[in-house]
């Protein structure tokens, strides 16, 4: 795996230039296709476009990843990891391979987030690059891996990242190699207190663990995590807002969904969307059924984006690359995904991955009538018109500045 820093710095004024040319026919080339698809769409929203302000540094991107990774999953999750492993050593074994495979995936998005510097993350890079039981593993990879969520979650703000092709993958190995390190003095610190069956029957690890440590002081703790919590949960719905509002711009939601806010420039519909979203999924109180259905739908979306980086390589071999991952190390990693996706419905059969695939399934039909066949739903320009006075919105397009 090369890591590279700028040639520019290195080299005369001449390559500078030639570095920079090449970066905005880069940022030009992606984000042309986009305005020629929105203008063949039937449009119903103002001309007037602006775009999202860049103004998340370094600091801000690490802060940004420990934030969205770091919520209630270390204080939940130690407890489905060891269940499947059935055995301590295995256990951080676990917590250990669950953060190297965060690595990788994340630098993996670094790369291909550096040659398609779009928010959206998943979404915009499928667009433009189009105990002794293995398979019983795979859920104590599912409730590690939870706990790990977020690792991508800097790439679905691109477009606010100051410096994205140094800071992106920066924020990236200094916040992951921190997650890495404290989970697994967490997990040591559980065990060291709780034995293997006093944390399988704790429904909540972190609060047993306070009871035995901290005694009536584990009220503060239950303060601290859920401050944890609210932390993880607001830089999902920050990123995912981002999300909504780049799959609106491809056409696959409407077009309200890809407009912002004038003043505060951040996407208010889709982040109303997202939230009202979270409310939903809230609702079944089995924690572990939500981390599996969450999960076999993230990791068979995070392989198809390892996918199209390969792809990427060989679509976009010029784009300058600040960060290369070796192929083979991709191909592993697409491998990982298919066996998260499959390993877990042949262990242990739920209907949450049937309620997945319908989903999916449902999704391709309103795909086929809303965005190949682009039937387009009476009274949607009223309503679209009444939200932009309502939410002081306008158009959002894709940031070509560095």
């Amino acid at each position: 795996m090369s890591i590279q820093t700028n040639r520019a710095e290195t080299s005369s004024p001449n390559a500078h230039t030639d570095v920079i040319c090449n970066q905005e026919q880069q940022l030009n080339s992606i984000s042309r296709p986009i305005e020629e698809m929105n203008s063949d769409r039937n449009e119903t929203l103002p001309n007037e476009k602006k775009t999202l302000k860049r103004h998340l540094g370094l600091f801000s991107g690490i802060s940004f990843i420990l934030g969205m990774i770091i919520g209630s999953g270390i204080f939940i999750s130690p407890k489905g990891v060891l269940k499947e492993t059935e055995s301590i050593g295995l256990c951080l074994v676990i917590w250990a391979l669950c953060g190297l495979i965060s690595i990788l995936g994340a630098l993996c998005y670094a790369e291909i987030g550096t040659v398609i510097p779009l928010s959206g993350s998943s979404l915009a890079y499928m667009r433009e690059g189009t105990a002794n039981n293995p398979l019983r593993i795979s859920l104590a990879f599912y409730s590690g891996l939870w706990a790990y969520g977020g690792w991508a979650s800097l790439n679905s703000v691109t477009e606010e990242l100051k410096n994205p092709k140094r800071n992106l993958w920066l924020s990236i190995v200094v916040a992951l190699s921190s997650v890495i390190v404290l989970y697994l003095l967490t997990n040591i610190s559980y065990f060291t207190v709780m034995n293997t069956a006093e944390l399988l029957r704790s429904d909540a690890v972190a609060m047993t663990w306070g009871e035995t440590v901290l005694g009536p002081a584990v009220r503060a703790l239950t303060i601290l995590v859920s401050f944890s919590a609210l932390g993880s949960a607001n830089a999902t719905i920050y990123a995912s807002g981002r999300y909504f509002m780049v799959g609106a711009r491809y056409g696959y939601l409407p077009e309200i969904f890809s407009c912002i806010q004038k003043q505060r420039l951040t996407p208010l519909p889709s982040i109303v969307l997202m939230t009202i979203l979270s409310i939903i999924y809230c609702i079944p109180s089995n924690i572990g059924n939500l981390i599996g259905f969450v999960s076999f739908v993230s990791w068979m979306f995070f392989g198809l984006t390892f996918l199209a980086t390969i792809f990427c390589k060989f679509t976009k071999a010029n784009a300058d690359r600040v960060i290369k991952v070796p192929i083979p190390v991709i191909i592993f990693m697409i491998l990982v995904s298919i066996y998260l996706v499959i390993a877990p419905v042949i262990s242990s059969p739920n209907i949450g991955y049937l309620v997945a695939i319908i989903i999916l399934l449902v999704g391709l039909v309103f795909y086929y009538l809303f965005v190949f066949r682009k039937i387009q739903l009476k009274g949607m320009k009223k309503i679209n018109m009444f939200l932009l006075e309502l939410l002081h919105l306008t158009m959002s397009t894709v940031n070509t500045e560095e």
